[in-house]
């Protein structure tokens, strides 16, 4: 009977091994959960607590801040002025001329020319009508086919020569308009004109470096300013992040601006099929024109959870688990599940409650 328990005791030793090697039991999980409470015992750690608060998944949509739509013309120092063409409280378009410079090199007199033109269409006009009244009187004393076609070939020949001066004339007045625009500074918005400076007109600015006066080349003034009286807004191109096509118009997102965040509304506009807009209700006084921001498009998120940093969770196989220290001082592992992870924090679902301390190496 002894030696028969002594055969059991046997068999059951050998057959142990056997069983792990089979997969029966868990051997890698439980070795290795082992192997990693162990190497926390004797070696520095520090400890973290179970959190609650709000987790986000988001991607930043790149933007910038504009003081609603406003034109600002600038004239360098050294450009001299030649005419402010409109005042403040002035209602203008896009298009309209706002700012005339000076310009020394051109000798082109615009006027002179479209009166040229003018006078030779009066020419031409004529020459038509002497030629009809011609071949009528013709055609009363003398109704010959041959005189007739005489008459006509000869005001045709001076017509031709009359209308090849006109083109001439033209070309020049388009060169001169072009030359002229060159110097012409224009609306690009349509609104109010809240500020035009008049007495820059007129001014040699070229006269400051005679005086010895100290002269910055890239010096600016502003000279005239339009607004369309909307509120200012961040814009974004449109292609500049796969996430803008899934905007709609009113949506509320977050921009962060200067380390401060905002609450904007998002807007397409249809006189500016480049760009998506997130507007503001108020002016805010931190932030300048042109500063680079981000829109926060929320792909996911949960509010008011359990959490962890992630560096905390560790993923054992298709299970998560957490390290401890438990009321003996002793290392152990805990499974946990998880749900959102994002923003370096993962979301703890079950396993831990709040104020709990675990173990972060």
């Amino acid at each position: 009977m002894y030696l028969k328990k002594v055969l059991i005791m046997f068999l059951t030793v050998l057959t142990f091994p056997c069983i792990s090697a089979c997969g029966i039991l868990p051997e890698e999980e439980v070795f290795r959960t082992t192997t990693i409470v162990q190497e926390y015992e004797g070696t520095e750690f520090n400890m973290t607590t179970v959190k609650r608060g709000d987790i986000r998944d988001y991607r930043n949509i790149p933007c910038e801040f504009n003081q609603s739509n406003i034109q600002n013309i600038t004239v360098p120092l050294w450009i001299n002025i030649k005419r402010i063409c409109v005042k403040a409280g002035d209602k203008v378009k896009a298009g309209d001329i706002l700012v005339e410079l000076d310009s020394e090199e051109s000798g082109l007199d615009i006027d002179s020319i479209k009166y040229e033109i003018k006078k030779q269409k009066k020419i031409i006009e004529q020459a038509r009508r002497m030629c009809d009244l011609e071949i009528a009187r013709q055609k009363i004393v003398l109704n010959e086919e041959i005189s007739i076609k005489a008459i006509r070939e000869n005001y045709d020949a001076q017509i031709s020569s009359y209308e090849g001066e006109l083109s001439i004339l033209e070309q020049q007045l388009a060169d001169a308009l072009e030359e002229q625009s060159m110097y012409q500074i224009k609306a690009s918005i349509s609104g109010t004109v809240t500020y035009a400076d008049s007495g820059s007109a007129g001014f040699k600015r070229n006269n400051v470096r005679g005086n010895n006066s100290r002269f910055d080349m890239g010096q600016e003034i502003t000279v005239v300013s339009i607004s369309d009286g909307g509120m200012p807004f961040f814009s974004a191109e449109k292609d500049s992040s796969e996430y803008i096509s899934k905007l709609s118009e009113g949506q509320e997102i977050t921009v962060t601006c200067v380390d401060k965040e905002y609450n904007t509304k998002v807007h397409f506009p249809k006189n500016d099929k480049n760009y998506v807009y997130f507007t503001l209700d108020y002016v805010p006084d931190n932030i300048s024109d042109g500063n680079i921001a981000n829109a926060e498009y929320v792909i996911e998120e949960h509010k008011n959870v359990l959490y962890l940093p992630d560096i905390s969770v560790n993923k054992m196989g298709d299970s998560y688990v957490v390290y401890y220290e438990d009321e003996n001082g002793l290392k152990n592992a805990k499974e946990v599940t998880v749900g959102l992870k994002a923003e370096n924090k993962i979301e703890i679902t079950g396993g831990l409650e709040f104020g709990d301390a675990v173990i972060v190496r």
